[in-house]
């Protein structure tokens, strides 16, 4: 758990560190776009500036112009200098320049007379009624086209969105811009909203300031405009502008948009907008401006995206390292572990060695002793001791066969017994089924039947001619059980008994290795010893680490 924790704090950092620095790279390139784009309306909201202020330096000339040659001047005259202009070619936007008469209301008829003269034509005032005290009929109106032939002779007076920014021409003398209105040359199918710049001809005084009349105002040169081709002429000649315009009246309402450009927008990043606002002559339009599918991100996303999956990927290798990495040390410390395992266990067998080698002198002097006290001769002791020695040896070999493979308990612990004691087995009887048991179970049990058959021999009932060994053994449901007996010689007192390495080991391998018990009952020259330990889960051969199947 502690190295899957390690591992996740790995992960966690890097991959937070490497976000970190990719949203930053992101919030960069994003930041320079947004500043190009801000650039780019900052530079399209000028193109409309300078185009307005080059459509009032129009009005201040023709103004000019008037004022020398006076309001009465001939239409030839006015339509020579407005084609000096040249507003097809240089002013393309503007829809023509014309004067608006300052007349009283009931000079109209005598009005519509002389521009019907001028013009060859039947030229009416309109609309015909008014509730206003003067008018104002367009007298003049170049270039002559079908459009603007329809708007002679109209009284913008009579307008209430007209009048109030003629209103403010008078008064301040300066020009004043119309709110969006329809235009009375839109005769065609392809309609648009348009606006009116006014400019009085003589600056009106503290008198002429709520009502225009004849006296103080002889009139107002004006030019209408299309607000489409307006901006179409400003912001969308070479080099076009990637953006998508929205034109508002004052705020951003939609019963305030007058404007809407073609331009198909971005959406990605819609979030670029800018507004701006713009004085037209007065009046405050407020310009909405996005970014179109044309504008090209000098930044770009990729980077900062690519930046973060490689230092995903790089997160990942780290916590992959450093799980490794805690693997490794983990295997190190399991082989310190398992070295000091096995140092363990090689002190246990060489103390086993040296305990089974001082037996098995014991047992040499043992049965030279018992050979020497039988024997009739030198020649008889040599071939019964040869003897035995040759039994010893012989089981010594098939216990060590038995330690790699299966043995049949009764001829283990006769083999055991034999080792011990020789080929002198009258004073032991054996009894019990054929059970065999793996390797683990017969080197347990040829440990233990060693250790309890040296003690038999020098401390037990074997110590001396008449004592007696009876083994029995038998299948306990799951449970094996072993009941060793001493019979005859003098019983231990096990209250008193010293617990030497011999009593160790078998409680060690009964209880440690194979699960099981060990229970000692001592009586008048008995000894009874009973083991007990699991049987079934054995019923078959278990493999020893190392060993060939």
């Amino acid at each position: 758990m502690r190295k899957r924790i390690t591992s996740a704090i790995v992960f966690s950092l890097a991959a937070a560190i490497g976000l970190s620095l990719a949203g930053q790279l992101w919030v960069s390139s994003e930041t320079a776009d947004r500043r190009r784009f801000s650039q780019l309306a900052d530079d399209a909201v000028d193109r409309v500036d300078a185009k307005l202020a080059s459509y009032l330096s129009l009005l201040y000339a023709t103004r000019a112009f008037l004022a020398a040659d006076g309001p009465g001047i001939s239409a030839e005259t006015f339509e020579r200098f407005i084609s000096g202009l040249d507003l097809a070619e240089r002013h393309d936007g503007i829809q023509g320049i014309g004067f608006a008469a300052t007349i009283p209301a009931a000079a109209a008829p005598s009005v519509a007379d002389e521009l019907s003269a001028r013009y060859g034509r039947t030229v009416e005032i309109w609309p015909p009624t008014t509730d206003q005290p003067v008018r104002t009929p367009i007298i003049l109106l170049e270039p002559q086209d079908q459009r603007n032939q329809v708007a002679l002779g109209y009284d913008m007076y009579s307008d209430p969105v007209r009048r109030q920014a003629m209103d403010a021409a008078a008064t301040t003398g300066r020009p004043a811009a119309s709110g969006p209105v329809r235009l009375v040359q839109e005769i065609d199918e392809n309609r648009q909203f348009g606006f009116l710049i006014y400019l009085p001809v003589a600056a009106g005084d503290a008198s002429a300031a709520s009502v225009v009349s004849p006296p103080a105002e002889p009139g107002f040169v004006y030019a209408p405009l299309r607000i489409g081709d307006f901006l179409e002429a400003a912001l969308f000649q070479k080099p076009q502008p990637a953006i998508h315009v929205e034109v508002f009246d004052g705020e951003a309402k939609p019963e305030n948009l007058i404007l809407a450009s073609r331009e198909p927008l971005l959406p990605e990043i819609a979030h670029f907008a800018v507004e701006r606002e713009l004085d037209v002559a007065g009046r405050q339009l407020l310009f909405r401006l996005s970014p179109t599918e044309n504008f090209e991100r000098l930044g770009s996303n990729y980077p900062a995206a690519l930046l973060a999956i490689f230092v995903l990927v790089l997160a990942i290798v780290l916590a992959l390292l450093s799980l490794v990495q805690s693997r490794r040390l983990e295997a190190v410390a399991a082989l310190n572990e398992a070295s000091e395992r096995n140092l363990a266990q090689k002190d246990m067998l060489l103390r086993e060695m040296n305990h089974r080698i001082k037996n098995s002198i014991a047992r040499m002097l043992s049965i030279a002793r018992q050979t020497a006290r039988r024997a009739e001769s030198l020649e008889d002791f040599t071939a019964r001791y040869s003897a035995r020695l040759q039994a010893m040896a012989a089981a010594q070999e098939m216990l060590t066969r038995s330690r790699w493979g299966s043995a049949q308990i009764g001829a283990l612990l006769s083999a055991e017994l034999t080792q011990v004691f020789g080929e002198d087995e009258e004073s032991c009887r054996l009894q019990g089924p054929e059970v065999e048991v793996d390797e683990t179970v017969s080197q347990a049990l040829g440990l233990t039947f060693h250790e309890l058959a040296t003690n038999a021999m020098k401390y037990g009932a074997l110590s001396s001619p008449e004592g007696m060994l009876v083994v029995e053994w038998r299948l306990d449901g799951k449970d094996l059980v072993i009941d060793w007996q001493e019979q005859g010689g003098q019983a231990p007192d096990l209250s008193v008994e010293r617990a030497g390495f011999g009593t160790r080991l078998i409680d060690m391998t009964i209880r440690g290795e194979l699960g099981g018990s060990i229970e000692r009952r001592a009586g008048e020259g008995r000894l009874a010893i009973l083991i007990r330990f699991p049987f079934a889960e054995r019923g078959k051969p278990q493999p020893v680490p190392g060993s060939r199947l």
